[in-house]
């Protein structure tokens, strides 16, 4: 039985407003659940849990009293006695099983513990600016970080906010003063249920993290244990991120009104819990109580001594903070440049140069030391020549080993990103082998990293993701978070030049969160901002933008220059949504701050995106600003310049020269290993070819690329031209409608109805292989659009010029006798007279498909002396893309491809807007297609139905039901369906109001009524 009930009970236990009625809500939705609330356990195993469980379900037992052991026993038989298939949840503001030592064992119970009751830090923004209108910077994190997110303090805490204004001053004390809301509702709900002893140790714990049984035990509290874990359990201690230093830790705003009417703790209880973290660790807890109690000396040796490791460990900002705050005799320059490395992992970077200039102003020459923080201040910004001009005056100076490593590695970083990717190798092996020998993990780890970038920016992929291994090894054994954030964001960097976008973005992810531990907020910002970049190219758009303004804050509020990578991403991502103007505001800024930032990099990309947007307006601005990244680029950049210089050399009619730089490109990128850039260079490429058979080759390479990167918006692009391309097949267009409605579904855009000019018929393009530019819409009312605009009705001349049309798309490609078309036109006329009007009406038929008379007589319209046939794969006739489609999606679904099928019969669905030439709705020639279509689309929405039913989309399934039984009323069974379908979704009398209307007006609703 206790088998039985594995994976069916649910245990949730917090302390009061954390909310653990809502989540029992969420997790047991429905009327068919039964409550009993502020249960009396007595009354329960008496036979009332048997009686509650009786033909039920799903059963809660929501606010469960302290136990005891042997009543903890008594209802773990009680449980157990169930009758199979009861699922149970029970709820407490007391530690459910810590009595019983195997209760948890045995039951095995999901729990909801208050790490996951709790509010995120986002969650708290959310909270704050939709219910209670506080939008005040920073404000969500000042308010978690006393609260911990428990759901009912951070209301408590806005409530008090909205009636008392926000501070400007410290946070806490405003909102915990005696008879405030806060401190009412802990008093009464949280404190004042538990013993003195244990509201005296929240008290004298109060300013200590981590706390543990040994720390509580020299402040005076030597049978602490068995609390901690309790407190822990319920949510009144907390642990903070994932670092041991941090937590658990008692959560502020209780730690404040357990202080109430309570002495302060004294200064030797404080020295004594730092002297016992100063033996046993976390050295940061040490410095910290050593402060709080006032022993500046022995701080001092604490820094001194673990200063950089508690860097490395996370918030750098407070350990800045506490070298500040020592006496001027004790700040030694070792502990001055300590301060200015918090400062710079904080993100403070002016505020580190500061104390960087402080220490060398006193020293007539720059030893290394020295020489690589004052260059890093400028790596950090992007700024690589003045960061090499401060390497420079360090490199021949004395200093210690480790140093001089540090020294060499940052050196040979910055030469590669300034384009010397061969010297900053040299570079680099110089440091690790100075590294290797002082046997120091911090410069043998920056050694290593530089290694690696420096060998991927030379194309040995191998050896760079080797030492990234290498340091990454070191990082995890150290426990060094910054070293840890910095390889993440250097592999990110390396993943996305290989195009592996899903792996880049986890390794993105990975390095934002070591970085967020670490406190260091531009490591945060470089790793956020490839994160950002990496959900934009997996299509999740929105996502993406919300990451790129988070970043772009970041970076402004530490003033770097590395602004100019979020706009480019930013400009980049708008291009995929087709926001055109918005790119171009994004790129015009990138260039400017990436022109002051003397990026080479940032600059060659930011004027080659400029190029590009700038293309269809101002072509001279556009050249300019090709020739300005071309200008800068060097070997390793050239790529993108060369690709901006092609794209404009082919919108001026250049294709030779536009073949040309496609192919220095491609060398390019091929042998730097850059697949992306590889990929649009075969789009450059296929954009300049003669020979639809090499393009075509060219764009599926590309496509190959984009689709095995998972790059959602270049393989919708990619795709929708191989599907333009003359002779496309049925499969080209399909996939191109698959990656477009994936791209659609992420908010993505391509203009489906700019198109460039078809192939002229002197078989020289000017823009290269065209692309299909008429489509002739059926379905509805009948429409020509020829690059992208409707056909006037003035430009037809003759009502029959567009039955003409229209009949050889009934036609579908097929020839039409002469005499048969004249009959149909004109059927009353002598057959004699009506050739020569024929040849008229041909004649204008041409002139609207090509108006500019580019193309050969035949390329729309072939004609012979017996017949005439419309050539379809040079045009585009929605009917016939709809019949192929729902073909398509049933060929699909044969093969199991359900998730592809529904794609294509959801997008067929869609585009049938009405009948066929709904607008000449008695015409004969039209009625067998007309009749074809109609079918084909009460086919396609059963077969999307039955889609939908099988994915579990009920909702769907009944309105594709719906819209069927609309087109036919007698369709039995879709009718049978339709039952099946809402009984299965559990709408057995209680439909939506929306699907009972249209319920209401289908024959379905008219029968069920009558019955």
């Amino acid at each position: 039985m206790l088998e039985q009930q594995r994976g069916k009970l649910w245990l949730v236990v917090a302390a009061a407003g954390y909310g653990k009625t809502t989540a029992l809500r969420r997790l047991f939705p429905g009327p068919t659940v039964r409550w009993q609330r502020e249960c009396d356990v007595d009354a329960l195993l008496r036979g009332e849990l048997a009686e509650l469980a009786a033909g039920a379900t799903q059963l809660v037992l929501d606010g469960l009293p302290a136990m005891s052991e042997r009543t903890e026993q008594a209802l773990l038989h009680a449980i157990a006695g169930l009758p199979d298939g009861v699922r149970l949840a029970l709820s407490s503001r007391w530690p459910v099983g810590c009595a019983a030592s195997s209760w948890l064992t045995r039951m095995v119970p999901a729990q909801l513990r208050p790490a996951e009751l709790s509010l995120t830090t986002d969650q708290v923004d959310e909270v704050l600016h939709t219910e209670y209108g506080l939008t005040a910077p920073a404000l969500a994190q000042r308010v978690h970080e006393i609260t911990a997110g428990w759901p009912a303090l951070v209301r408590l805490v806005a409530e008090t906010l909205v009636a008392e204004g926000v501070p400007a001053g410290p946070l806490l004390p405003a909102v915990t003063e005696p008879g405030g809301l806060v401190t009412g509702y802990l008093a009464e709900e949280v404190l004042g249920p538990l013993p003195e002893d244990v509201r005296r140790l929240l008290h004298e714990v109060a300013d200590l993290a981590p706390v543990t049984a040994g720390v509580c035990a020299v402040v005076g509290h030597p049978a602490a244990g068995p609390h901690l874990g309790r407190l822990l359990r319920t949510g009144l201690l907390t642990r903070v991120g994932t670092d041991p230093d941090t937590g658990p830790r008692v959560v502020p705003v209780i730690a404040a009104v357990a202080g109430h009417d309570r002495p302060p703790v004294t200064r030797g209880t404080l020295l004594r819990a730092a002297t016992w973290y100063r033996d046993h660790g976390p050295a940061r807890a040490a410095a910290f109580t050593f402060r709080l109690g006032g022993d500046d000396a022995a701080l001092a040796a604490v820094l001194d001594e673990h200063g950089d490791r508690m860097i490395a460990a996370g918030r750098p900002g407070a350990i800045a903070e506490l070298v500040t705050t020592l006496p001027a005799p004790l700040r030694t320059r070792r502990l001055r440049l300590l301060a200015g490395d918090a400062l710079r992992t904080a993100g403070d970077v002016a505020a580190a140069a500061r104390a960087y200039q402080e220490v060398a102003a006193a020293e007539p020459r720059w030893q290394p030391g020295i020489a690589w923080r004052m260059g890093l201040i400028h790596y950090l910004r992007g700024d690589q020549p003045r960061a090499l001009a401060d390497f420079a005056r360090g490199d021949e100076a004395p200093g210690c080993p480790t140093d001089q490593a540090m020294l060499l590695a940052w050196t040979a970083a910055a030469t590669a990103r300034s384009g010397d990717a061969a010297a900053g190798v040299a570079h680099a092996w110089r440091a690790y082998h100075r590294a290797a020998e002082t046997g120091r993990d911090s410069a043998l780890a920056t050694a290593h990293v530089s290694l690696a970038l420096c060998l991927g920016l030379t194309g040995d992929q191998v050896g760079g993701e080797e030492h990234y291994r290498l340091a990454l090894g070191i990082a995890e054994r150290t426990g060094d978070l910054v070293l840890l954030a910095r390889i993440l964001v250097n592999q990110s960097y390396h993943l996305v030049e290989q195009a592996r976008y899903p792996a880049a973005l986890a390794a993105a992810q990975q390095a934002a969160g070591h970085a967020e531990a670490a406190g260091h907020a531009n490591l945060y910002a470089m790793a956020a901002g490839t994160e950002a970049d990496m959900l934009a190219m997996l299509g999740r758009y929105d996502d993406a933008a919300t990451r790129y303004a988070q970043v772009l804050a970041r970076h402004q509020r530490m003033g770097s220059r590395r602004c100019a990578d979020t706009y480019l991403g930013l400009a980049e991502l708008h291009l995929m949504r087709g926001w055109r103007e918005q790119a171009r505001a994004a790129f015009v800024e990138a260039v400017r701050l990436a022109d002051d930032s003397d990026s080479r990099k940032l600059a060659v990309r930011a004027h080659a995106g400029l190029a590009r947007v700038l293309l269809p307006d101002d072509t001279v601005a556009a050249a300019r600003h090709a020739a300005e990244a071309t200008r800068l680029a060097s070997d390793d950049l050239r790529v993108p310049a060369l690709l901006a210089q092609g794209w404009v050399a082919l919108a001026g009619g250049d294709a030779a020269h536009t073949a040309r730089l496609a192919g220095e490109a491609l060398d390019l990128a091929r042998s730097g290993g850059l697949r992306a850039g590889l990929a649009r260079a075969l789009e450059l490429r296929a954009a300049a070819e003669i020979d639809p058979g090499r393009a075509r080759a060219a764009l599926r390479e590309a496509y190959a690329i984009w689709a095995d990167a998972s790059a959602v918006g270049d393989a919708a692009r990619t795709a929708l031209a191989l599907s333009r391309l003359p002779g496309a097949t049925a499969d080209d267009r399909f996939a191109a409608l698959l990656a477009t409605e994936r791209l659609a579904a992420g908010g993505g855009s391509i203009d489906q109805e700019e198109t460039p000019p078809d192939q002229p018929a002197d078989g020289q393009p000017s823009h290269g292989v065209g692309r299909v530019g008429v489509l002739v819409r059926a379905l509805g009312r009948f429409e020509v659009r020829v690059a992208g605009a409707a056909v006037p009705p003035s430009a037809w001349q003759s009502r029959r010029a567009r039955d003409l049309l229209r009949i050889l798309v009934v036609r579908r490609g097929r020839p039409v006798p002469r005499g048969e078309l004249c009959e149909l036109l004109w059927p009353d006329d002598d057959p004699s007279r009506t050739g020569h009007r024929l040849s008229v009406l041909l004649s204008i038929v041409r002139g609207v498909l090509d108006p500019d008379r580019v193309f050969a007589s035949d390329h729309y319209l072939v004609t012979d002396a017996a017949s005439v046939a419309l050539d379809v794969t040079h045009l585009r006739v929605d009917v016939m893309e709809f019949l192929g489609a729902v073909t398509h999606g049933r060929r699909l679904l044969d093969r199991g491809a359900q998730a592809e099928a529904r794609t294509i019969l959801a997008a067929a669905v869609r585009d049938y807007r009405a009948d066929v030439f709904s607008d000449e709705p008695y015409a004969d020639w039209a009625s067998a297609l007309r009749e074809q279509a109609r079918a084909a689309y009460v086919a396609a929405l059963r077969m999307l139905a039955d889609a939908h039913r099988s994915a579990g989309n009920s909702d769907a399934a009944v309105d594709c039901l719906l819209r069927l039984l609309e087109k036919d009323p007698y369709d039995e069974p879709a009718h049978r369906m339709l039952v099946r379908t809402l009984v299965a979704g559990g709408q057995h009398g209680g439909r939506s109001p929306a699907t009972a209307r249209r319920c209401a007006r289908s024959e379905y609703g008219r029968r069920t009524r009558s019955s």
